[in-house]
């Protein structure tokens, strides 16, 4: 049919047809920032925010942006939100991704995921068909494990993005799932080129109502990853030139109508197009032989709201479309046709028929997904003015006969649509339908918890209680109890998991398995909430309990948790005797995957405490178990504490191993976290051994990753070994930067906090360091001791001699307090001979040796400088190793051994040239001239090869004793011109006068050129 001819809309008279879509208008600026996106004209940007008030056209122009994109060779992922899924975990870019996944044969998936298909169903359940159950994601911590999930899938989109560019589409946020505005945060972090923009839109009214998105977008426009938009109102003259185009009609024809509408709609594109389609519908605009007429008319009624407008023209459809566009409005998203059929009460013709009407009218939209045919609302408006007008007993009628007929629908499949049901099922007011009502939260709730979607489960969790104890609490609500403490728990709610633990308590007898476990849990929520001495009672009594229901694996995991507690307490004495106490009990219970969890704690506690080979025996036992029994999560932890453990006490070579193993092991975990935790030692590793380059290209990019997934336990470590780095090499303004951002972010400076050992006593080592490189020795020493203090009242001894101890000493030698520094070294010596601790043991000699020189024997000092650097040689420690070669020099000069002073600082030189090491090359080239010699050039490009040709000729007249003018009129230059090349030559060579120059051109053999 024509599409401006006339027709029959429904009852009444024959009226003409609206004219399709309205055109985009008043836009401009926006499509033109959008498009300097799109084509790289614009600095990469991960996200683009667009928000306006209800019916400002966010989603004609996302359309437009859509056209555009497919033009220029895009891939479209489009997704929109639901007010039903609000509590449906990912349901956003399910919408968005699920036709493009359903799309992909298996290879290609295997491929893209890089083998972690596993992943991405875990996200995407709907790619496992028949499957409703969710399977947790194993062991460890959840919320690693959550960021493991995010990061696969971020890696799955750059490879899809690798081949195409990808747009990413994505509407109504103010209705989205938490997990999914979680997951656009992640996402729009990683996002580091043109190859991937995100594109989302909101309404301002909704945003305000949705704290999770307006988290989301303060913290996106604060890191400056994302770009906010704002869409106002049209003006009236936007609002004269949508009405020419969408007519096709002269503005000279059409009068003062748009100043009429635009007075009317205060330029609302939504409610502009909705009046000039009732005014179609109505026959006060009509099509006359291809001409509209009707603009000078003013005897007709026009609606005042965008409400009426609607309303207005939906009561000109036919009944069945009524009905059946209110009963998509209850469904609430976009709804299957076997679905409807299945709920409607119409016959199949005329529930066609209606269907046909909506789509004609673009009430709804008609599409194909996964080969099924379904509906959807072409504006979330008109289905929430729709649904707004039910009243509540209507309404809750109506969810109730959906909710129904919809599980009758998916009969044997309903679980797997629990979301679903929940939604309708929990806006029913029927006692009878109350028990389903809980069922299916119930079932929401724990699929969103398996899914590591807390904040959902939560919501579903608490809902589900509710219900239940309007059905007089059912069997099982003591376990929605423990679920919801432990969404709590995840997200980091204490006191609320807290409460509900111990609520889970007092229905459970106190000699029982499970009291025992709910006591695990609820110590740790006490501990959590620095409640420290009451979650050690709850540990007791559940050991009590755990004893009295004769379950040692409970006794066992309580040990374990309990030491754990300790020794974050700074306990670590204590948490020996609990580990090993469970080592005792998981021997006589014989399992192995208990033992392995075991050895892999004692394992990580001796590393710290010492002795080192009790840290190596366990942790070869726990990679035996945990490959027996197949627990990566703990082989990964044992092989990274052996790495530790090799590289504190200078075997490099082994530690060297031990990160190639560990790295392997989390690649096969999939896991970026425990990526970042090996990184940290190949920094540590490449710092000894002098690759500062590569080291320091690392150390940017992992605490670049680091903040992108909001590790704060690794970021302060990372900034500390980089900034050690960047000291080095005199770089004082970025390694400041560093250690200050490490001091803040590790908590050190907080007074009164729980402080992490391991944040706070790395951030001390990096603070007294770039404090001794700035000569501030006081300062440094206060640093260093409170480091100290904190390592040693924690028993964590391996800290005291992983560089504390060393700082400390060098500190007080540079400020004379030589008495002190020996104390130092004594003690240095003690802990490294009880730990093994080869590199400790030779910094203890290096000290030594300092202090020797210190009290006035420089020859002895020389002696034993030299076998302190070659011990650090052979770990190797380069830098430090290097250092105490430099001191060796000054001192062989110092008794008159200048020869064996200019080896030592040749040797000394070359390897500060090659760290890149400035203030202490420096150092050496003045010793070099100390000593009465020049110093080698600094490198490959400077010297004699770092001369131009000129120069290099000029350099060789000079050596044959020409003057200036001779040289200039054998070379046919001026004298002046001569003199300045001179200059040149002088500073690149590090001579003061023409016969040094003289001297260096025939030492070198240049001069028979």
């Amino acid at each position: 049919m024509h599409a401006n001819g006339p027709t029959n809309d429904g009852p009444g008279t024959a009226v003409s047809r609206f004219p399709g879509t309205t055109p985009l208008v008043g836009r401009s600026r926006e499509l033109a920032s959008l498009d300097a996106f799109l084509d790289g004209r614009r600095a990469p940007l991960s996200a683009v925010l667009l928000r306006g008030d209800i019916g400002s056209g966010k989603s004609r122009l996302l359309a437009e942006v859509q056209a555009r994109a497919e033009g220029n060779g895009w891939a479209i992922a489009k997704g929109r939100a639901y007010p039903v899924e609000r509590g449906v975990p990912y349901a956003l870019f399910s919408d968005a991704f699920l036709p493009t996944l359903r799309s992909m044969d298996a290879e290609t998936l295997t491929v893209l995921s890089r083998g972690g298909e596993a992943d991405l169903r875990l996200l995407f359940p709907a790619l496992r068909p028949g499957d409703t159950e969710h399977p947790e994601g194993g062991g460890g911590d959840p919320a690693e494990f959550r960021t493991r999930l995010f990061w696969n899938f971020a890696e799955f989109l750059r490879s899809y993005a690798a081949r195409q560019p990808l747009l990413i589409l994505l509407e109504d946020l103010q209705w989205a799932d938490p997990s999914s505005l979680g997951l656009i945060h992640f996402l729009a972090r990683q996002a580091s080129d043109n190859r991937i923009l995100i594109v989302a839109t909101y309404s301002e009214i909704g945003r305000d109502n949705n704290t999770s998105l307006l988290e989301t977008e303060r913290s996106l426009l604060s890191l400056g990853v994302a770009e906010s938009l704002t869409l106002g109102s049209l003006d009236q003259r936007d609002v004269a030139e949508l009405v020419c185009r969408t007519f096709s009609v002269d503005a000279s024809l059409v009068g003062d109508f748009p100043e009429m509408l635009h007075s009317l709609t205060q330029g609302n594109p939504f409610f502009v197009e909705e009046i000039l389609k009732s005014l179609v519908a109505r026959g006060s605009l009509t099509n006359r032989k291809g001409r509209w007429i009707g603009w000078s008319a003013r005897d007709f009624a026009l609606p005042g709201s965008i409400r009426d407008a609607v309303l207005a023209r939906l009561a000109s459809f036919s009944e069945p479309a009524r009905v059946t566009a209110e009963l998509t409005a209850v469904i609430g998203a976009r709804a299957g046709y076997p679905l409807l059929a299945s709920i409607s009460s119409l016959p199949e013709d005329a529930l066609l028929g209606a269907l046909e009407e909506l789509c004609t009218h673009r009430i709804l939209n008609e599409r194909a997904d996964a080969g099924v045919v379904v509906y959807d609302f072409w504006h979330p408006l008109v289905r929430e003015t729709l649904y707004q007008e039910f009243g509540l007993q209507r309404s809750r009628l109506l969810h109730g006969a959906v909710a129904e007929a919809m599980e009758a629908h998916w009969g044997d499949d309903a679980l797997a649509h629990a979301d679903e049901l929940a939604y309708h099922f929990a806006r029913t007011s029927s006692d009878q339908l109350s028990t389903k009502a809980l069922k299916y939260l119930s079932a929401a709730g724990r699929d969103a918890l398996a899914r590591h979607a807390d904040r959902e489960a939560a919501d579903y969790l608490r809902t589900a209680l509710e219900r239940a104890r309007s059905v007089g609490t059912p069997e099982g609500a003591g376990a929605l109890v423990q679920d919801l403490a432990r969404a709590h728990q995840r997200l980091g709610e204490y006191e609320e998991a807290a409460v509900l633990w111990a609520r889970a308590l007092a229905d459970e007898p106190p000699d029982t398995a499970r009291y025992a476990a709910l006591k695990r849990a609820l110590g740790l929520a006490a501990f959590w909430c620095g409640r420290r001495e009451e979650a050690f009672t709850h540990f007791a009594d559940g050991m009590a309990a755990a004893a009295a229901a004769g379950d040692p694996s409970q006794s066992i995991h309580l040990l374990l948790i309990r030491s754990h507690c300790l020794q974050e307490s700074g306990r670590g004495a204590e948490a020996k005797i609990d580990i090993e106490s469970a080592l005792l009990e998981a021997e006589a219970l014989g399992d192995r995957a208990l033992l392995a969890r075991v050895h892999r704690s004692l394992a990580l506690l001796h590393v710290w405490i010492g002795p080192p080979a009790e840290a190596d025996g366990h942790a070869q036992k726990a990679i035996a178990l945990a490959r027996e029994v197949g627990d990566l999560s703990v082989e990964f932890w044992a092989v990274w504490g052996l790495a530790v453990l090799w590289g504190m006490t200078g075997d490099t070579a082994r530690m060297g191993q031990g990160i190639a193993e560990a790295t392997r092991l989390a690649d096969q975990l999939r896991s970026p976290v425990l990526r970042l935790w090996t990184a940290e030692m190949s920094i540590e590793l490449a710092y000894g051994t002098g690759d500062w380059d590569a080291a320091i290209a690392l150390g940017e990019q992992s605490m670049a990753l680091a903040r992108k997934l909001n590790q704060h336990l690794l970021l302060p470590r990372l900034m500390a070994w980089t900034s050690l780095l960047y000291t080095g090499r005199g770089d004082m303004e970025r390694a400041g930067a560093l250690v200050d951002e490490a001091c803040r972010v590790s908590g050190m400076h907080e007074p009164g906090a729980d402080r992490d050992v391991h944040l706070v006593v790395p951030a001390h080592i990096c603070l007294a360091n770039y404090l001794v490189a700035r000569g501030e020795y006081q300062d440094a020493m206060s640093a260093a001791r409170r480091g100290l203090e904190i390592a040693e009242g924690t028993g964590y001894n391996l800290w005291a001699v992983h560089r504390l101890l060393p700082i400390l000493a060098e500190a007080c030698l540079w400020a004379e307090e030589v008495d002190e520094a020996e104390r130092l070294g004594r003690r240095l010596r003690e802990y490294a001979t009880a730990m093994d601790h080869k590199l400790g043991i030779a910094w203890a000699d290096a000290c030594d040796a300092m202090v020797t020189w210190k009290r006035g024997d420089p020859e002895g000092g020389a002696l034993a400088m030299r076998r302190s650097a070659e011990a650090l040689e052979r770990i190797p420690m380069i830098p430090y190793a290097v250092r105490i070669r430099r001191q060796l020099a000054g001192r062989l000069a110092e008794i008159g051994d200048t020869e064996g002073a200019v080896a030592e600082l040749r040797q000394v030189h070359d390897v500060f040239v090659r760290l890149g090491a400035e203030s202490e090359l420096e150092k050496t080239r003045i010793q070099f001239r100390e000593v009465g010699h020049r110093p080698p050039p600094r490198g490959s490009g400077e010297g004699m090869a770092g001369l131009t040709e000129r120069e290099l000729e000029i350099a060789r007249q000079v050596a044959r004793r020409k003057s200036n003018k001779a040289i200039g009129k054998d070379l046919a230059i001026s004298p002046r011109t001569v003199s300045t090349h001179l200059s040149n030559i002088f500073q690149k060579l590090d001579v003061s006068s023409r016969a040094a120059l003289g001297d260096l051109v025939r030492e070198q053999g240049l001069l028979e050129d």
